[in-house]
């Protein structure tokens, strides 16, 4: 799910109509479960390409020092390396490399979609307190005890 996409929808569902507090107040376990599962799946989704990013990083160290089996080369779609490049200066290669920073851009990109459900779940837990102190304000508006 794209975070704009996650952004329209959670727009529509924070909304909450004072008229109807207790229909409000049985909303919140689908809402919960609703984004709860997205958020479940996004830290996966992060998980997994931190796992790729590991896998990458090791795949681009043995091709920097020439070390790839000319056979993953060919299944990567990878020319070998016409370089001789330093032990010591491998690390500026991997940080360099286009398909590291794009999956790396993935991976914050991932990370924030994850916070920001994060911060939707707990928005939807504490609904319970906000309706609280609603009814409680109500009642003090309206003269009773």
């Amino acid at each position: 799910m794209e975070l704009a996409e996650l952004n329209t929808m959670w727009a529509k569902d924070c909304k909450i109509d004072e008229t109807n507090i207790s229909g409000e107040l049985r909303k919140i376990p689908e809402l919960h479960n609703k984004y709860y599962m997205f958020y479940v799946k996004a830290g996966l989704r992060t998980s997994k390409a931190r796992a790729e990013l590991v896998e990458l990083t090791k795949a681009k160290t043995e091709y920097y020092n020439g070390s790839m089996d000319p056979l993953e080369l060919k299944e990567r779609g990878w020319s070998p390396n016409p370089l001789k490049i330093l032990r010591q200066d491998i690390n500026k290669y991997i940080e360099s490399d286009k398909d590291i920073i794009n999956l790396s851009l993935t991976i914050e990109y991932l990370s924030s979609i994850e916070h920001y459900l994060e911060d939707i779940v707990k928005q939807i837990n504490n609904r319970n307190f906000i309706f609280t102190n609603y009814i409680k304000w109500e009642t003090f508006r309206s003269g009773g005890v």
